[in-house]
């Protein structure tokens, strides 16, 4: 089996379904590595691995308060600084991990979890073949029709441009 597993993880339906996948196979597996990836976009077009009907804005982070706010990743806000951005995106890290790692906890998973920043379907194969993964585990993203004829979805691109086996999870 695999002894080297990623989850291209952005806190949508279809990444979730990739999540839990993934951690089967780590049950079934138990010596299988496994790291949960997500990445901190640098553009507003940050729709990496969403699932159908999913927009940016419906990734809930919960606030330090309790609250709960959607972020879309790498958007600019109007009146904001890129300071205020960069803080943003950095609230949105520590929260994803957080969320990560609690789930992890939850089931009693060991996992290495890791954000990395710039494009995802550019920097998540860099990633692999830098850490030698043999399987990435990610969502269907789920675009349709004309969406997916000029943006293409970033698993689409995962597909093509990973230097390993890749599970698409629907």
């Amino acid at each position: 089996m695999f002894k080297r597993i990623a989850i291209a993880y952005d806190g949508s339906d279809g990444s979730k379904m990739a999540f839990d996948k993934a951690l089967e196979l780590k049950q079934d597996f138990p010596e299988t590595e496994l790291t949960i990836i997500y990445v901190n976009e640098e553009t507003q077009e940050s729709t990496s691995f969403m699932a159908p009907g999913d927009t940016p804005s419906s990734i809930i982070i919960p606030d330090v308060d309790g609250t709960n706010a959607p972020f879309t990743p790498g958007a600019v806000d109007e009146g904001r600084t890129s300071s205020d951005t960069l803080e943003r995106q950095s609230e949105f890290s520590k929260h994803m991990h957080n969320s990560i790692q609690q789930q992890l906890d939850e089931k009693n998973v060991e996992a290495n979890v890791l954000a990395l920043e710039g494009n995802a379907s550019k920097t998540i194969p860099a990633f692999i073949e830098e850490q030698k993964i043999e399987l990435l585990v990610v969502g269907n993203s789920g675009k349709s029709g004309l969406q997916k004829f000029f943006i293409g979805s970033v698993s689409k691109k995962l597909l093509k441009d990973s230097p390993c086996s890749v599970l698409v999870i629907k």
